[in-house]
């Protein structure tokens, strides 16, 4: 009996340390993983709308001030999974050169489930480029809330190229730019081409699942071509719909479309319906613009029971309207993307959407190409 008790007590006993331990803290260990706060000391607040700042990766379809990839008049006759997805900021960059120190950031986003795929930085923040090469994220501790956050600091006042890439899976409500109040800032420097590339699709296109939003495919072409790249991914949601091929075809002069939908696209009956009635939506509005037609990349076992192999069918579509003359349409395998056999499981998160390696091979695969097609 004595023995029961003893146990008892001191089960109860390790039960009240195991209550009592603080939970794993890592920014307590270490300096780096800690969140930054923003010194506003010194600094001017300002309006990314406002030049010299340029928004890129946003087509301007109306003057509405609003950080979404199609307005709301625009909208009406959309599913509204599509209209939540069109308010994500995905491929939006602000571009500017300045002489500042400092750049602090004032946001306030939408707020968002977390999703178990996507990294915290990826969904919604922000991160910077700073002369082409990366330099630093945005931790957000609460995405609920209103947030300032400083993503440069280097006490060397000289012109710098910045380019601050957008949250991929969420909105943006608000957004101000801080830098040193007597800074110079002049327009960034002029893209390779004036026209933008328009691109449509998936979840993948969307830049689900990268770390960062600076690391989707799309972003990287970007900056690998110095080219506007205007990302029409809506995950789940790339279906091929006449209502969408619309919208894309109002934009006035791209300077090629990507196609990107095999992986929503359903059924070979549901291709062989859509497709050529996308395709011929875009070509009647732009008869000489490249179009470029994406197969999807190879996928692992998980999926490989649920998403039906669909290439052939694509293939097939723009092998016929080259035949009938259309020279300006093409066609690049996707299942090439990832790299071997014994390589490709390595690009994945969850054996469909890439991580940040996949996405870096795709775009090495995907940038002569479009490189070759705009004649750059």
């Amino acid at each position: 009996m004595m023995r029961a008790i003893l146990g008892i007590v001191l089960i109860l006993a390790l039960g009240t340390v195991i209550m009592a331990e603080e939970a794993f803290d890592v920014t307590k260990i270490d300096k780096y993983m800690q969140v930054g706060k923003a010194d506003e000391t010194g600094l001017a607040w300002l309006d990314p709308w406002e030049a010299p700042f340029q928004l890129s990766g946003m087509y301007r379809f109306s003057d509405e001030k609003k950080f979404q990839r199609i307005p709301q008049k625009m909208m009406e006759g959309l599913r509204p999974g599509l209209i939540s997805l069109a308010k994500c900021t995905t491929g939006f960059q602000l571009r500017f050169r300045s002489n500042t120190t400092r750049i602090n950031l004032a946001v306030s986003v939408p707020k968002c489930k977390q999703s178990s795929l996507q990294a915290q930085a990826g969904q919604y923040g922000f991160d910077l480029y700073v002369d082409g090469v990366y330099w630093s994220l945005t931790q957000v501790p609460d995405n609920t809330k209103p947030y300032k956050f400083e993503l440069f600091n280097n006490k060397n006042a000289k012109m710098r190229e910045f380019v601050l890439n957008f949250p991929l899976y969420n909105g943006v409500n608000y957004l101000r730019i801080g830098l040193d109040e007597n800074a110079k800032v002049e327009a960034p420097t002029p893209r390779a081409i004036s026209k933008p590339v328009v691109i449509y699709g998936t979840s993948i296109t969307q830049g689900g699942a990268a770390s960062r939003p600076g690391m989707a495919f799309t972003n990287i072409i970007s900056r690998k071509l110095n080219i506007d790249i205007l990302n029409f991914g809506f995950s789940g949601m790339g279906q091929n719909e006449r209502k969408v091929a619309e919208i894309l075809a109002e934009i006035k002069e791209p300077a090629m479309y990507i196609i990107d939908s095999e992986a929503n696209s359903v059924s070979s009956a549901k291709v062989n319906e859509r497709v050529p009635v996308f395709l011929d939506i875009l070509r009647k509005a732009h008869p000489n613009v490249p179009i470029l037609v994406l197969s999807k990349v190879k996928y692992g076992p998980r999926y490989g029971s649920q998403i039906p192999l669909l290439k052939e069918e694509f293939r097939k579509i723009v092998e016929q309207r080259q035949q009938a003359g259309d020279q300006n349409i093409h066609f690049l395998d996707g299942s090439d993307f990832f790299g071997p056999d014994d390589e490709y499981f390595e690009c994945t998160t969850d054996s469909a959407h890439p991580n940040d390696l996949g996405f870096f091979r795709m775009a090495k695969a995907i940038t002569p190409v479009v490189k070759k097609l705009l004649k750059l």
